[in-house]
């Protein structure tokens, strides 16, 4: 492991340890199997779906794995520009995490891990430790909001620390799955703010064999808004999305 990955790392596996020590005897927790899940997908462009920017016209392709047991989780993003590799849809996302039930309806998710660009190696200029909180509140069986705040740049580059929520609604009725998101990158902590819209509609868990799943959707993102142009250029995508998931 190179010294730029240990800095990545181990400043992580000290906070997580604190945040969930602190946390663990304040919040109620259902103890619940171990499972996984194994999802790639393949775009006609790219989004990069955690600061809601385009992020490349050519065709793309990515990989997640999860594992969780009681509540702890390992999750692992990998994206990649089938074409070009200076995109910088070329990263990956490595974070462990924990859920907390707050109430029936409202469940607290902190991930904390490194975010790694990956243009020209392993972990570029910009690969830093990354924190992201998502709140989940279920409306209805069908219908759930979500909060995601996502702070990037922690620890190795903080000039480049950032600052992005997420709100998105989600309906899932049999097969169909319709998103609704919006993105809101604020001017705490970088120079720049820019909102931007999404939708996706989806024609998901089409059943192959036991535990192996296929979905084909559309998704639609618009930038509304931007202070800074060159940073984030009004650049609007709509795309195609295949997906395989297998789980257990």
């Amino acid at each position: 492991m190179s010294a730029l990955q240990k800095w990545i790392f181990v400043p992580f596996l000290l906070l997580t340890g604190t945040l969930w020590a602190q946390t663990k005897d304040t919040i109620k927790v259902e103890k619940k199997p171990l499972h996984w899940r194994l999802t790639a997908r393949l775009h006609s462009q790219a989004i990069f779906n955690y600061g809601g920017r385009f992020a490349t016209g050519n065709p793309s392709f990515d990989i997640n794995f999860t594992i969780e047991k009681n509540n702890w989780g390992f999750f692992l993003f990998k994206g990649m520009d089938l074409y070009d590799h200076n995109t910088f849809y070329n990263f990956s996302l490595i974070s462990v995490y924990r859920n907390f039930k707050l109430s029936n309806k409202i469940t607290l998710t902190p991930y904390v891990g490194s975010f790694l660009e990956q243009e020209h190696g392993v972990a570029d200029h910009g690969s830093d430790a990354v924190l992201i909180l998502i709140t989940t509140a279920k409306l209805h069986p069908q219908l759930s909001f979500e909060h995601m705040s996502l702070f990037g740049n922690l620890v190795l580059v903080p000039e480049e620390r950032d600052w992005v929520n997420r709100f998105r609604f989600s309906y899932t009725n049999h097969h169909w799955d319709v998103i609704s998101t919006a993105w809101w990158n604020n001017n705490v902590f970088d120079h720049s703010n820019y909102w931007t819209s999404g939708l996706s509609v989806a024609y998901s868990r089409m059943k192959v064999r036991e535990n192996l799943f296929f979905s084909v959707g559309v998704s639609g993102l618009w930038m509304m808004q931007s202070s800074d142009t060159e940073a984030n250029p009004y650049k609007n995508a709509l795309l195609v999305t295949l997906a395989a998931q297998l789980t257990k």
